[in-house]
């Protein structure tokens, strides 16, 4: 059988079959009542008008069988239909005589149908089968005898035309090929290009905002604001062209994940509000109150058709308002029906285009748009996003009085509530018992200090049977549990604590895993929430003030004035620059930072080893456990581009790292030395006369 794949091989089945009915059988029809009300009427066939009952027969199963082929595979039905067109077709011409002669064309139009469909390997089997069936009516019909030279004719073209068909397929198919490759070539090389961007754009926004922390001008503070402003609209070009690279090159995203409908919101307010201020256009957002409950499923899809949508209504409007709407349309138990509308009083679309506006990189060039630059990707990516979501983008425009865009969608409701993370500061609570656990030493110091530092009285459990036996001492008001523990994860853990109790405390996840498939089923387990690494205070606020949504807070405490020339040393390309801060406000002590840093480094050096070794003897498991280990540890200290290498080898397939270990070995040890050498000249400053550096 031709290189197809299945689903391909299933609709070229389905369209042969839709042919047999939508033209063979009219044909068969008008020839069996030609047959029957004819002057020669009494003399027609009873042989020929059964075969040609046969074949209506015949169409209407294949047509049946397509759609619901029970036990029989898409190659069988082909292969089988391959033989019995040309058998069905060379009985009509048998029985029929004479008048059969104006159908023998149907042969070619047979074995050309699956050559163009299906591939040339079943055009010469249905070419085959075809000349054999037609040399039997030649031999065996007394009127084909007859017209010996006008079967031979036929005969001839059977062997010809199918041939040369048969070369020109090959030069399709092989342009074909050569297009797709170049097309998924440049869709990836796109990707790649723009995935590297981020990598200095990162660093360029980092000492923007420490040159904006650090100056005492206004125009230093001008210019950073410049540069950041620059950055941002360079950001969002990135993050379109990334957006249609994946859907160019990849499938729908894995299991979906739980999410606050309101915190993607909260994402368009803070990305819009300010440049919608700056044009006198108010930015409105409603979200119906009837709408309580987190949602399951891609939240950055969402927010991607939402920021491209309100961006262009924002971009297009000058004066007036933007509004973003979620209404609740109806709602169960299980799912929401919800329409998302977004308004605006800006310049409008003509009608010609509005069809046009989702098609890749079309852009408006008349009027006053000829001022407004982009890609022309965002309609595109919203509307891809929308589809993929089961729903459709509409549109509605007048010139000169606004646009409307809007979509409906069914949304499973979540049962894992989402640990609240926005750019609003959460309040600190009067101080708590908590237990952490995890069963790395640096990754647990840095969570007990942060803990310890909002006054929270913290046990520490070094992995996962420790924690179950100090749940089994003590009570506490919050748990939290390392997901990716070596003797027990803290997903088996939360099982086994809730099994035993009637009221558990309330527990979070903490991992480095941002996998759906991860999220997927921690969202099954009914703890109180997942809190992602790298950690921060406000995550570990957010979370635990998610569990007392009543309780007054306390006073913040006071971070102390930082000297900032420290910061310049910050090696922004391969290390957050927001980690110093981080470090400091949990204990601005040279000794603590030189020490935290120095615990990163050292188990960066023994994780290396064991991931190394990993990737080399091609062990799967160890390879996503040991990636997910340093990342955990990567992300803690700031290493992020270390942390973004592991996470690709988290998910790595099979198949992939045994073509590519040594190349992905490479490439992590590379990565690995750049971190380390970064995180040596961050700890360098702090390193006192007992500390030298290593």
């Amino acid at each position: 059988m031709d290189q197809v794949t299945p689903e391909q091989l299933k609709k070229s089945v389905q369209d042969q079959s839709s042919v047999r009915v939508k033209l063979g059988v009219p044909v068969a029809l008008a020839t069996i009542a030609v047959n029957l009300f004819s002057q020669s009427a009494a003399e027609a066939s009873f042989s020929g008008i059964s075969v040609l009952a046969g074949y209506i027969f015949y169409a209407l199963a294949t047509y049946v069988v397509a759609r619901h082929p029970g036990p029989l595979s898409w190659r069988h039905i082909a292969i089988g239909t391959a033989v019995l067109d040309p058998a069905i077709l060379s009985a009509w011409l048998y029985f029929e005589g004479e008048a059969a002669i104006l159908i023998v064309g149907f042969y070619l139009f047979t074995i050309l149908g699956f050559g163009f469909r299906i591939g040339p390997k079943i055009m010469r089997f249905c070419q085959a089968i075809s000349i054999g069936c037609f040399g039997l009516v030649l031999m065996g019909s007394p009127i084909w005898r007859d017209n010996l030279f006008f079967g031979l004719s036929h005969l001839i073209l059977l062997l010809i035309v199918p041939m040369y068909a048969g070369s020109l397929m090959r030069d399709l198919r092989a342009a074909k090929a050569y297009a797709e490759r170049e097309s998924k070539a440049k869709t990836q090389l796109l990707a790649n290009v723009s995935h590297e961007l981020r990598t200095p754009l990162t660093g360029i926004v980092s000492a923007a905002q420490l040159l904006d922390s650090e100056s005492n001008t206004p125009e230093a503070n001008r210019l950073a604001a410049t540069i950041l402003k620059l950055a941002s609209s360079l950001d969002a070009e990135i993050s379109q062209l990334l957006d249609l690279s994946k859907l160019g090159i990849q499938p729908a995203d894995g299991p979906p994940v739980p999410y606050e409908l309101g915190t993607v919101i909260h994402t368009i307010e803070v990305a819009l509000t300010e440049t919608a201020a700056a044009k006198g256009v108010e930015l409105k957002t409603e979200i119906s109150p009837d709408i309580v409950r987190p949602v399951l499923g891609h939240p950055h899809e969402l927010t991607s058709i939402l920021m491209n949508l309100a961006g262009n209504a924002v971009k297009f409007t000058h004066a007036g308002t933007v509004t973003i709407q979620i209404n609740l349309k109806a709602a169960n138990e299980r799912t929401y029906s919800l329409s998302f509308v977004v308004t605006d009083t800006g310049i409008g679309i003509p009608l010609e285009h509005q069809e046009k506006l989702f098609e890749p990189f079309y852009r408006i060039e008349t009027g006053d748009r000829r001022q407004y630059r982009g890609t022309g990707l965002g309609t595109t990516i919203a509307r891809e996003h929308v589809r993929r979501m089961g729903g459709e983008l509409l549109v509605s425009s007048t010139p000169g009085e606004g646009s409307t865009f809007w979509f409906e969608i069914e949304l499973p409701i979540a049962s894992l509530p989402v640990v609240p993370v926005d750019n609003q500061a959460p309040p600190i609570l009067a101080p708590k018992r908590i237990l952490v656990a995890d069963d790395n030493a640096l990754n647990l110091e840095l969570l007990q200090q942060m803990l310890a530092r909002d006054g929270h009285l913290v046990t520490a459990a070094h992995n996962g049977n420790d924690a179950l036996s100090q749940l089994a001492l003590e009570d506490f008001d919050v748990v939290m549990l390392d997901f990716n523990m070596d003797d027990l994860d803290g997903l088996s853990v939360f099982q086994t604590y809730a099994m035993g109790r009637l009221h558990p405390a309330p527990t979070f996840f903490v991992t480095a895993d941002t996998s759906s498939s991860t999220a997927a089923k921690l969202s099954k387990a009914g703890a109180a929430g997942v809190v992602y690494k790298p950690l921060t205070f406000d995550k570990l606020r957010g979370a635990i003030a998610s569990v007392f949504p009543n309780e007054t807070p306390t006073a913040r405490p006071e971070v102390a004035d930082r000297d900032g020339a420290r910061l310049s040393v910050v090696p922004v390309e391969h290390i957050d620059p927001a980690i110093l801060d981080l470090l400091r406000e949990i204990k601005d002590q040279p000794e603590f930072l030189h020490k935290i840093i120095g615990d990163g480094i050292a188990d960066l050096r023994d994780l290396l080893s064991q991931l190394s070794d990993a990737i080399t003897h091609r062990d799967l498991h160890l390879v996503h456990h040991r990636a997910h280990a340093m990342r955990g540890v990567a992300l803690n200290i700031g290493a992020v581009r270390l942390g973004a290498q592991c996470e690709r080898l988290m998910d790595i397939p099979m198949d992939q790292l045994s073509a590519s270990s040594e190349r992905l070995n490479d490439d992590l040890v590379s990565t690995w030395k750049e971190a380390l050498q970064a995180l040596e000249e961050l700890r360098a400053p702090f390193a006192g006369p007992a500390h030298p550096p290593a």
